[in-house]
């Protein structure tokens, strides 16, 4: 699988010191609306990956985002399990 197209493109990058934006919407939201939205976001992707553009690349391009989103929300729990053994 062709990872850079699941990791962040450079125009979603900030400079050094920037918050993500869902960095953002954590801290501003919580652990728990970020995990769903992450699982909403995998869903999407999940749903509609054999729309894009028809073609199977699309369709793992898709499949790898939504990935990248459940992988997001594991990490969230896996802080929160952190700081529960802490």
């Amino acid at each position: 699988m062709d990872l850079e197209k699941v990791t962040p493109a450079r125009h979603y990058k900030r400079p050094e010191g920037h918050l993500e934006y869902f960095d953002t919407f954590r801290d501003a939201y919580g652990d728990q609306a970020a995990i769903m939205a992450c699982v909403f976001n995998a869903g999407k992707y999940m749903h509609r990956h054999d729309l894009k553009a028809g073609t199977v690349e699309g369709a793992i391009e898709d499949l790898g985002k939504a990935i990248h989103y459940l992988q997001f929300a594991q990490s969230i729990l896996r802080d929160q399990l952190e700081g529960d053994l802490s």
